[in-house]
């Protein structure tokens, strides 16, 4: 069976210790790990069409929600942020960052960015002012004293820290569930005892990565190749309580409003509309 991965990140890396230390297999299933930067429309329709299994998202499962691409559902997280962004130590509020120059991506990053001009009435490149850039644009910024603040995944830790940054907390203590692990409908009805093997196996994988520091380190470096090894154990030592299969409904609420605001088909998303928690509450109780 075919996991897509989007980018390599440290965010995957329960997906990575399951391939590589033996976690689906151990299961019985025969799940391989793929990179792709198909769009996530593509990829859903392949999963739709059976000829994807799963997909290392959760985001996917709530666009196709919203655009109407099929029935998806999210299965299990692997990682929980509350954090959209990093500032310099004197902004201590999102609120702070009007009036200041600020870098995004141009995915989620921007569209936390557009959710949060709504959020406090700003118009944006009026209120605050907005740089797009790559990876390294982003990794630069962190040492440009003319940016506040810099929008995106936590796999900037390691620089953020670097250049005297630290992370800002959404409002209202929201959340964003990142990754995890989704599948077809079609999936569950027609093989819902490899789909509960292969949320065994993540959990699994997880536990491990949590107990095993220099293992869960080797095993990023493998798969994620911009990373040095002092980034990996840092970013590591800030993500192992980060780590986290569930999935909430005000995760789900906060990554509707976000895609639905920035691309103007907002309405608000339940959480048993994109998810099947069933197979994660069976796996927990299997782990003990």
């Amino acid at each position: 069976m075919l996991l897509v991965l989007r980018a390599p990140s440290m965010t995957h890396l329960p997906f990575y210790a399951a391939e590589e230390k033996g976690f689906f297999s151990q299961q019985g299933v025969d799940v391989r790990c793929l990179h792709s930067h198909d769009d996530p429309q593509t990829v859903v329709q392949l999963m739709i069409e059976g000829d994807v299994a799963f997909y290392a998202t959760i985001v996917a499962a709530v666009e196709a929600a919203l655009h109407g691409w099929g029935e998806l559902r999210a299965l299990c997280s692997t990682m929980l942020s509350r954090y959209p962004c990093a500032a310099r130590t004197e902004i201590q509020t999102l609120a702070e960052l009007k009036g200041k120059k600020v870098m995004v991506g141009g995915g989620r990053s921007y569209n936390e960015l557009l959710w949060l001009c709504r959020y406090y009435g700003w118009q944006p490149e009026k209120d605050i002012e907005v740089v797009h850039g790559e990876l390294s644009d982003r990794v630069k910024a962190f040492l440009d004293p003319s940016f506040a603040a810099v929008f995106g995944r936590p796999q900037y830790l390691f620089w953020l820290k670097k250049g005297g940054f630290h992370l800002l907390p959404y409002p209202e203590n929201r959340g964003w569930a990142e990754a995890g692990l989704a599948t077809s409908l079609r999936l569950i009805k027609e093989n819902r005892d490899a789909v509960q093997k292969v949320v065994n196996a993540i959990v699994l994988a997880t536990e491990y990565l949590k107990q095993n520091r220099n293992q869960a380190v080797e095993v990023a470096l493998r798969n994620v190749p911009y990373l040095s090894r002092e980034a990996a154990e840092g970013n590591y030592d800030v993500f192992r309580d980060w780590y986290s299969y569930d999935i909430s409904e005000s995760a789900i609420a906060h990554q509707a409003e976000v895609f639905g605001m920035a691309k103007g088909r907002f309405r608000p998303v339940k959480l048993d509309e994109v998810a099947d928690l069933s197979f994660l509450a069976n796996a927990l109780r299997s782990k003990g």
